[in-house]
């Protein structure tokens, strides 16, 4: 049964309480979730079906969730005006009637109202726009994300476990699939599927990311996986990337690895990296101490000086210089302070001096004023 939803007011607490949390246990959205557009609820489970399903030429959106791997994110994009929030939500297409170019329209959305639910925003949407019967896009959304669907037609799957999610997703990240999509748009999709695959909660997850990253086909889908490896899959995450990096023998995919490295968060990331930036490779070892310096802060920055001072290529001393300049303020300017005025080497010298002149901090202002007076 179809309904036309107009544009509605977006109830969070009842979205949250109606669709539940477990995968495959999914009721129909409320109708103020998906406004200005047509809702089809579909029980069925099988998204390759749902997709054979989809006639005519005009574009459908599908749409399934499933539970999101912890962690802070915001999935969801902001529209500003005068330096604040004008509206949070998600336009299903860019481009829909009415519009003149991408990305100049605003979503047309009511702001919720009422209290903020505690929990929202926990579990992933899926979204797959099906033009002809190919997948042409793929795009993930939190579930408080309000989205105007552009009178587009959109079809709930109420039935989509975790489990056929990725299944499905990983079919999509198959570069080589045969469809009707120019290789670019291939390509896109693959992209946008890992993305989704790397936040779905499920524990099968881990070990499609740990194949693509541990693959030889395709580069950048490989390195794409690892860093999602790095910044959303925790414990496994690290793990599964300090094995990768013992192994690789190609540099230049190891350096990448020690960047996704680089990304996670656990216990032993610092120590990890502190061993990375003795490597025999300098890109290895450059890679390593900028996150090194990330991760550590204010507690490892005497080393990144020694590093500086004992390093014997440039590429890694700026990279160290790089990675104080990210610090906060009060932990960035006074190491790069001392670099500008006593370093014996002109490149830690100059990239010092040009990290202070990027600061606001009234130390690093001071000492720029004392360079144009010299």
């Amino acid at each position: 049964m179809t309904r036309v939803v107009p544009g509605l007011l977006v109830v969070f607490i009842a979205f949250i309480a109606a669709i539940g949390v477990a995968g495959g246990q999914t009721q129909p959205p409320p109708a103020s979730l998906i406004q200005n557009g047509k809702v089809e609820v579909r029980p069925g489970a099988s998204i390759d079906r749902e997709i054979g399903a989809v006639a005519g030429p005009d574009p459908v959106w599908l749409m399934w969730r499933v539970p999101m791997v912890a962690g802070d994110r915001e999935l969801c994009n902001s529209y500003y005006s005068d330096r604040s929030i004008y509206s949070r939500g998600y336009v299903m297409d860019w481009n829909p009637p009415g519009l003149v170019t991408p990305g100049s329209g605003m979503p047309q959305i009511a702001p919720p109202t009422g209290p903020v639910p505690l929990e929202a925003g926990t579990g992933l949407l899926v979204l797959a726009r099906i033009v002809g019967g190919s997948v042409e896009r793929v795009r993930t959304l939190a579930d408080d994300c309000p989205i105007d669907a552009g009178g587009r037609a959109v079809q709930w799957l109420g039935g989509v476990t975790p489990a056929e999610s990725l299944r499905f997703l990983d079919g999509m990240t198959r570069i080589d699939r045969t469809d009707r999509l120019p290789y670019e748009s291939r390509r896109n999709v693959a992209n946008s599927a890992l993305t989704a695959i790397s936040l779905h909660r499920d524990a099968a997850a881990d070990a499609i990311l740990d194949r693509i990253a541990g693959a030889e086909s395709d580069r950048d889908l490989r390195r794409q996986a690892a860093s999602a490896l790095g910044s959303a899959r925790g414990a496994h995450g690290f793990a599964t990337l300090r094995t990768l990096i013992a192994a690789e023998k190609d540099l230049d995919q190891r350096r990448s690895l020690v960047g996704a490295l680089g990304l996670t968060r656990e216990p032993g990331t610092v120590d990890a990296l502190r061993a990375l930036a003795r490597d025999a490779d300098a890109r290895v070892r450059a890679e390593a101490v900028y996150w090194f310096i990330q991760r550590g802060g204010p507690a490892v920055i005497a080393e990144a000086m020694k590093v500086i001072d004992a390093d014997a290529d440039d590429g890694v001393k700026k990279r160290a210089v790089s990675g104080l300049a990210r610090l906060p303020a009060n932990d960035s300017v006074p190491p790069l302070l001392q670099l500008a005025r006593t370093s014996t080497n002109a490149v830690v010298k100059k990239d010092a001096v040009s990290a202070l002149s990027n600061s606001k901090d009234p130390r690093a202002m001071a000492f720029m004023e004392e360079l144009i007076k010299r």
